[in-house]
């Protein structure tokens, strides 16, 4: 078994559940130190698959001990973001309410555009604890319909459990998710997707013909595996677009980084307009994974035959 499907296996994610309900914040925290500790001593394949995708970010001017030590941080920063994520479920709804701050115009931002039947799809990258974000978010009663990853793993299982608890009408990517998706947007409604997975979500959606799942596009000065499916989704759609980052601060927790609104670039062309907005939101990624790499939850290989054990 791979350590990823180990560490988002059902009874790892039951462990981290009751960790995260039953011990305080200094115990789970120092578990997380401890866990880092362990995969960046025994470098299992996950660790050189999250220093290779660190690597491309820094760039070659970055040595062996700056990328060990920032892989370690990556490891650290995803069990500190479990245990709260775990943690606050649970919890009074103005406690999960204030666990990440959110802009102020943002949730009214969003009604407004409901109001007046116009789509928003917002576009969320891994970046620190969306998982949070998403408690923190499904407080405020929002109808939103999340497209998660298709055909799940036994853990991931739970966690849409716990994000439909929050509130989100979570639909793994099929055929007819995706049709009521477009459904949802046409008519003024909130649909929530990931826009840095680096499988080939495409064919899952039913919105690319292979030319298009095999696009690369360029990230961090490299061809990467970038979806194509969230802008046709917003082309076919005339959703507006907004990326969604959580970050944290060590002095003042979790907040949302918003970039957008955003409308998508439209010559007639199509397929030239499917790949100049996805560059565009390439670029906006980039800028949201450069201002804090070591906070990108990324363990999946994101560059095409990239260098693991460099």
């Amino acid at each position: 078994m791979r350590f990823q499907d180990f560490i988002s296996s059902k009874p790892m994610t039951r462990l981290g559940i009751v960790i995260g309900q039953h011990t305080p914040r200094w115990m789970g925290y120092g578990l997380a130190r401890i866990a880092a500790g362990i995969i960046a001593g025994r470098k299992p394949e996950v660790y050189w698959t999250v220093r290779a995708n660190l690597r491309q970010i820094l760039g070659p001017e970055a040595d062996d001990v700056t990328l060990h030590r920032m892989t370690h941080q990556v490891f650290f920063h995803a069990g500190q973001t479990y245990y709260d994520f775990f943690h606050a479920i649970g919890q009074p709804k103005e406690v999960v309410a204030g666990a990440v701050r959110i802009p102020d115009e943002f949730v009214p931002f969003l009604r407004s555009e409901m109001a007046r039947g116009q789509g928003v799809l917002i576009l969320g990258t891994h970046m620190s604890n969306f998982d949070l974000l998403g408690l923190s978010m499904g407080t405020r009663g929002l109808p939103i319909q999340m497209l998660s990853l298709a055909n799940p793993q036994a853990g991931f299982h739970l966690l849409n459990y716990l994000r439909a608890r929050a509130g989100f009408e979570v639909t793994p990517i099929t055929p007819e998710s995706l049709r009521a998706a477009i459904r949802r947007l046409k008519s003024g409604g909130v649909v929530l997707t990931g826009v840095d997975r680096p499988i080939p979500e495409d064919r899952e959606l039913g919105l690319s013909s292979r030319r298009h799942i095999e696009t690369l596009i360029e990230f961090f000065g490299r061809p990467a595996y970038l979806p194509v499916g969230p802008v046709r989704l917003a082309l076919m759609t005339g959703a507006l677009v907004i990326m969604g980052s959580c970050y944290y601060e060590p002095d003042k927790g979790y907040a949302l980084e918003v970039t957008g609104p955003l409308e998508m670039i439209r010559t007639g062309d199509r397929r030239r307009d499917i790949m100049t907005n996805v560059r565009r939101l390439a670029d906006i990624l980039e800028q949201h994974v450069r201002a804090r790499p070591e906070q990108w939850m990324m363990f999946h290989p994101f560059w095409p035959e990239q260098g693991i054990r460099d």
